[in-house]
């Protein structure tokens, strides 16, 4: 009889230290509620932002390709432009100071000058300074006009004769006693004969610049 008691009295001791099931554990419930609100933020917005830059990327993209095309218009158009403005520009240099032209006629030219050759004719009257062998007096005589605001340089070695042959005829230094100016002055013009060494015979071709008096 003592036994059986004793054997109840370390049940009911063990059914006393025996503890609950976890789940009706306050403090577990509160450690689920506390990993759902940690957890659940993080994965709905970050899912829903990148969905958000996936439009975002697709909206900027279709919206740039129509501009892209006008860009690509406009730059087209103004490079047309562009070329047409040279096109024009190109045409102001050659049409004025270019080209071959008759004795007696006047070319001008982008630097200012207004040159007119008038002839280039053999003068036996003169006599050339340190003449080379072979070589013969041509005269050639000229009127330079300053077009500028501005005094212009002169030099006559800017000008070249040429014989029937193509032959480079040389300046003599005679040609400084024709009183050769260093410069005109703006809106002036000046005439002057310069005197040349030719080996060949004529007729003669001037050349002043990309132009030529024949």
């Amino acid at each position: 009889m003592d036994t059986r008691r004793s054997r109840q009295s370390r049940n009911s001791r063990k059914h006393s230290q025996r503890k609950p099931p976890f789940y009706k554990d306050v403090w577990f419930w509160l450690f689920i509620v506390a990993v759902l609100f940690l957890f659940v933020p993080v994965i709905v917005p970050g899912s829903s932002d990148d969905t958000g830059t996936g439009h975002t990327k697709i909206s900027q993209t279709a919206s740039s390709k129509p501009s892209t095309k006008s860009d690509d218009a406009d730059d087209s158009s103004d490079s047309g432009d562009d070329s047409d403005y040279d096109s024009d520009d190109s045409d102001e240099d050659t049409s004025s100071d270019t080209g071959k032209t008759s004795f007696g006629e006047s070319m001008e030219f982008q630097s200012g000058e207004k040159v007119t050759v008038e002839s280039a004719e053999d003068d036996n009257s003169i006599e050339l300074l340190d003449a080379k062998d072979g070589e013969h007096p041509v005269a050639v005589k000229v009127t330079v006009e300053n077009t500028k605001s501005s005094p212009l340089d002169f030099n006559p070695n800017s000008f070249d004769l040429y014989d029937s042959q193509n032959e480079i005829a040389e300046l003599n230094a005679e040609t400084y006693d024709n009183n050769i100016p260093d410069s005109i002055a703006a809106g002036k013009q000046a005439t002057m004969v310069f005197y040349y060494g030719a080996k060949g015979s004529g007729p003669y071709s001037v050349t002043f610049g990309n132009a030529t008096w024949e």
